[in-house]
């Protein structure tokens, strides 16, 4: 179990961590190059000479931001550079921005990303509590005036338009809310990222062909239902009609897991998680949801509940399962817990992860045509809609068993490995 760390020191008043040599040249370049190759999986073609890429990054990620400016140009890229509000903007524009500037989109933003043929975002977060004292509303605002930015990111993506991938780069507000020190949290990055390799494009290619073999296998199973059960999980899950089992799609670096979306209309029992959540800014520890009928009846934690719950009302989806998802220790090489879901998502540790996220479900994965899923095809197969998406994770030993289209059970997960 993780202890809560709340970052008392306001936004802003320092910013360690730049310019510290957390990674070698070497390493920087060998990560510029992984976030390259993960946005041209996404977009599922290679970039082609002088198109544009936009570096969207925090500003402690500012030497890596400038490692990956160059190895664009390298390639015969143009790069476009934009760095994100520092935490001392974003809480000023939230706690001053009246309803009609939340719903605004900065002028340009739309032509910006519309106009790229890919998006590399490098996240490296100065505080993780910053937004504590912001109301849930006032963040479901904002959010839902970027919803036709990120229909039209979605709709450019599977156009093959454009490629996108996210990334971290090492910060002390996480590492000290992990408790790691910041070259241990480094050292995680560099090795759940392959930095350490001579050639990391070519390792992750060679997972990418290992997870291969277990996503085929899962989709040719026929699986109807999941029962998921661990010491503190009994979870019953139907997958529904034309769903797929997806894995490595290059929109996050590093990517272990395989999930899909079940129907969320069918959910049943008990999920607890055991690791740290940061809820707009506030710290949950040991949520435990029960499910009725696909809904959430209730919401406990050791603390925290009660945002959870705020976030939660916003809207009815955010009540239901949009994701579920499992990672094999034989493929993972996260071992720590890091207090940024792209990492617990994918802890693979001693044994394995399972998650589910509240909320939105995963447009890749339905089986069908991506411009056959339509709001009311979403509805008809049961792939929830909502504005949230909180992934809450289990870390626990844990057996999952599906049952399959004849009827039959067969164990696919146990003891943190898939049984293919």
């Amino acid at each position: 179990m993780h202890a809560l760390h709340q970052n008392t020191k306001s936004p802003g008043s320092e910013l360690p961590g730049i310019d510290q040599e957390l990674f070698s040249t070497e390493e920087l370049e060998r990560y510029a190059d992984v976030l390259i190759w993960a946005a041209e999986l996404s977009r599922g073609q290679s970039f082609k000479t002088s198109e544009t890429i936009l570096i969207e990054y925090d500003l402690l990620a500012r030497t890596l931001a400038e490692t990956l400016y160059t190895r664009i140009l390298e390639r015969g890229l143009v790069p476009v550079q934009h760095q994100r509000a520092t935490a001392t903007m974003e809480l000023s524009y939230l706690s001053n921005a009246n309803n009609r500037r939340l719903h605004v989109l900065a002028p340009g933003e739309l032509e910006r990303k519309g106009g790229v043929n890919g998006l590399i975002r490098i996240l490296a977060p100065q505080t993780l509590t910053h937004l504590e004292t912001i109301a849930p509303e006032l963040l479901a605002r904002r959010e839902a005036a970027r919803a036709r930015l990120r229909e039209m990111l979605f709709f450019r993506e599977v156009a093959h338009l454009m490629g996108r991938t996210v990334a971290v780069y090492p910060t002390p507000a996480l590492a000290d809310a992990a408790g790691l020190s910041l070259a241990d949290y480094a050292a995680q990055v560099r090795r759940a990222c392959m930095l350490g390799s001579d050639d990391p494009v070519r390792d992750w290619k060679r997972f990418q062909r290992k997870q291969a073999e277990t996503l085929a296998w899962l989709n040719g199973l026929g699986i109807k239902r999941l029962q998921v059960q661990s010491q503190n999980v009994d979870l019953n899950l139907q997958l529904g009609a034309d769903r797929q089992w997806v894995g490595l799609t290059g929109r996050n670096i590093p990517s272990f897991e395989i999930y899909t979306s079940p129907d969320c209309r069918l959910t049943e029992g008990i999920f607890r998680t055991d690791q740290v959540l940061y809820v707009g800014g506030v710290p949950v520890e040991n949520v435990r949801l029960t499910f009725m009928q696909g809904r959430v009846v209730r919401v406990q934690a050791h603390g925290g509940a009660e945002r959870l719950r705020r976030f939660m009302a916003l809207d009815d989806g955010a009540w239901r399962v949009g994701e579920f998802s499992l990672t094999s220790r034989d493929h993972s090489t996260i071992k720590e817990y890091m207090a940024t879901t792209l990492y617990d998502e994918n802890i693979g540790g001693k044994s394995g992860n399972c998650h589910i996220a509240l909320g939105a479900s995963h447009p890749d994965a339905y089986a069908g045509a991506p411009a056959d899923f339509t709001h009311f095809r979403r509805l008809e197969l049961g792939f929830n809609e909502s504005t949230q998406h909180w992934d809450l994770v289990n870390t626990e030993p844990k057996r999952v068993t599906a049952t399959l289209a004849d009827g039959a059970r067969k164990v696919i997960y146990a003891e943190g490995v898939f049984t293919d």
